[in-house]
Formats: structure tokens, sequence, C-alpha cells
């Protein structure tokens, strides 16, 4: 499928860069992203070569990992040989390494450090339209080939080519040089401002770099790589809620005991990969992080595509303790869980998260109907 964007980033924040697809497509602007455009069967690194090399633009998701990370190095290297638009979507606070530094000191780059998420991708949604109506990078350079040179047509000669020349007629008066002169200072100058009123446009796109770090989204508050439930639109304005302090464990609702055995339940079936299963512990509607409350059919899809793209999957649960929420019908779950994944190419991403969930009676079972987390990842980057 034709695209316009392709989006460059870490396993780690794969959250981060399928909302970001998510909000270019919902503007019309065609993007492809690793591994959901990814052909089965086809090379990997071929798959992203010819990718990037049919794109208009390229998008980095730059972040702590994306920075040590060698994949993301070669594919910036493959946009700066095509003479893509190069836009770096920062969402850590880090400075570029050298190798990256040689290619990323000139283009744009848009600060995302900060929550909200959303605003600042209707910055870079702006952005992108921006650029992308702009001619393609080197465009200007190719000039179209000369006509080759018509062959002389042969005639034979006319009785007139032994008389005389008659005098020419008389020439209509033309422009003067001068007036073309001015003509073109006129064009020169009204292109001149355009390039000076985009760069001003695009200038104030920008906003000031924070120093705060805000922390990568993840559903289900196993992994930094794709997060069971990810999240790709209509994100929420309001700041990320924080983790409860961690409670002494009491709820009218329900005891430890059993949200222990509820929480180890589903992530036994996330490692079983059972879709139907484990979607049977959300509500009809769960309040998702920072970004809202989210259908059962928006955070399916999501699960699907993480349980496709890590085939290997193991999660410890531990720690788990309960309390009543400000709703006498709820509960707040709290508990740590360390997560070993491997993805597509068996690269292995190990770390642990701690984990909010409010869960709500439903008849005789349990039902999630909001989820926050904290993740930490282990240092060894995972691209």
């Amino acid at each position: 499928m034709a695209h316009d964007v392709f989006i460059s980033h870490s396993t780690s924040n794969r959250p981060v860069a399928n909302a970001v697809c998510a909000a270019l497509e919902n503007i019309g602007i065609r993007c492809w992203i690793a591994p959901r455009n990814v052909l089965p069967g086809r090379s990997y690194s071929g798959e992203i070569t010819r990718a990037i090399q049919q794109s208009r633009a390229f998008v980095l998701i730059f972040s702590e990992h994306s920075n040590n990370s060698e994949q993301v190095l070669r594919e910036v290297q493959l946009a700066a040989n095509s003479r893509l638009h190069i836009v770096q979507f920062r969402i850590d606070a880090v400075v570029p390494s050298d190798d990256l530094e040689y290619y990323l000191s000139g283009p744009h780059w848009l600060d995302a450090v900060t929550p909200p998420l959303e605003g600042h991708l209707e910055q870079l949604k702006s952005s992108m339209k921006a650029l992308l109506a702009l001619p393609a990078a080197g465009s200007a350079d190719k000039a179209p080939p000369p006509a080759p040179p018509s062959a002389p047509i042969s005639r034979p000669p006319s009785p007139e080519q032994n008389n005389p020349p008659r005098p020419p007629p008389p020439l209509t008066p033309g422009p003067s040089p001068n007036t073309w002169k001015w003509v073109a200072l006129a064009i020169a100058a009204v292109a001149a401002l355009g390039c000076v009123a985009f760069v001003v446009i695009f200038a104030l796109l920008q906003p000031k770099p924070p120093a705060t770090k805000a922390p990568p989204p993840n559903l289900i508050a196993a992994s930094p790589t794709p997060a069971a439930i990810q999240p790709t639109a209509n994100i929420d304005s309001s700041p990320p809620p924080q983790l409860s302090v961690r409670p002494t464990s009491t709820s009218t609702v329900v005891s430890t005991a059993e949200a222990e055995l509820y929480v180890k339940e589903f992530y036994r079936d996330m490692e079983r990969g059972d879709l139907n299963k484990t979607m049977s512990y959300l509500d009809d509607t769960v309040d998702y992080y920072a970004f809202g409350p989210k259908d059962k059919a928006f955070i399916g899809e999501q699960m699907r595509q993480y349980l496709a793209a890590l085939p290997g999957r193991a999660f410890v649960v531990s720690d788990v303790k309960v309390q009543n929420s400000s709703k006498p019908t709820i509960a707040t779950v709290l508990f740590d869980v360390r997560y070993s994944v491997r993805d597509l190419l068996g690269v292995l991403s190990t770390g642990h998260t701690r984990t909010e969930w409010d869960v709500a009676k439903r008849g005789d079972s349990l039902k999630i109907v909001r989820s926050n987390w904290i993740a930490y990842p282990d240092a060894t980057p995972v691209r």
C-alpha cells in the first residue's frame, strides 16, 4: 500500500509510535510502521528499506532507547540517503548520540517530553501537513532531460530561392529588457518572502524544551515493548494520573486473596495468547492511563497486535495489595509484574512495572474499569 510517512521507533516506545501513527492517519496521512506493515514471509530488513525509499517523510520517535538503537540508526541513515524530510518527535530529554547527531543536526524536531501527548500530536499533524505540501527533497535538483535535436528536413529547392530576399516585416515593439528585469526581481522577492514565512510558522510550532520526562504508556503493565492495550487515538488532554500510595490491604468489594488470583489468571491467559479469555476480564469501557475511556473493540485490536508482535511471553505477579476506592462498588488493586518477552526477531526484553487497576463487581465476576502503571525496563535497550 502506498504511504506518505515512515515512522521509526524503538520497540520500547511502540505505544507512542502507534499513537503518532493513528493521529496522522486520522487526517489522511498514510503511514508505514513496523511490525504492522511488514508482510508475512518477507525479509524484515528488506521491507524496512523499501518502505523508507518509497516514503515522502520520516518521523523519528526520539527517546533514550532509540538514541542507543543500532536499528534506528540504520533507518535514519537510509532516510538521509533517500533525502527525506526527517522530523524528530522527542519524548525524552536526552542529547543525540554522535552517530545520530550527524544526521539530525539540521532536520526539524518537535518536543513532546511533557504530558499530555495530545497537544504535541496536534503540533506534529500541522507540521507534517506543511512538510508534505512541499516538493520532495532533492526534486528541485532534477531538471528534465533536454529534448533531442530534431533532424533537418530536406526539401526540394523552390523557385523563390533564386530571387533576392524580401525585406522583413516591421517588428511590433515588445517589452524592454528593463521591464523583464523588474518582473524577475518581483518573482524572486515573492518566493523569498514565502520561504521566510514558512520558516517562521514552523518555528512557532516548536515548544520550548522542558526538563521533565513522561513515562511511556503501557496497558497491561508488562513490557517496554508493545503493550497489550496500546494508545492509538482520542488522547485525553488531562495529565497522566499518579499511582496511589501503597495501602493497607483492605476492601469491601474483593479480598486480597481473590484479587491476587484474579491478576495471576489474567497474566496466565496473556502468556497463553488467549485473546478471548483475556478480553473477558475487561469492562465494556476501560479508563486507560491518560488516554481516557476506550471500548473493548479498540482494546481487543491492540491486544491482538501485542500478542502477534511478542510470541514469547512470561509474567510473574507479586506484592498484590487491595484498597477501597472513592466509589463503594469499586476496589483498587495494586501489584508488581516482572516480565520477560521476545519479539519476532528473538530479541529479549525484561523489566518490571508497578500497576494499579480499579475493579468492579459485575454479577459474580470482577471487571477491570481503570488501568494505570509505571514501567521500569531493564537497562539494556532492546533496539
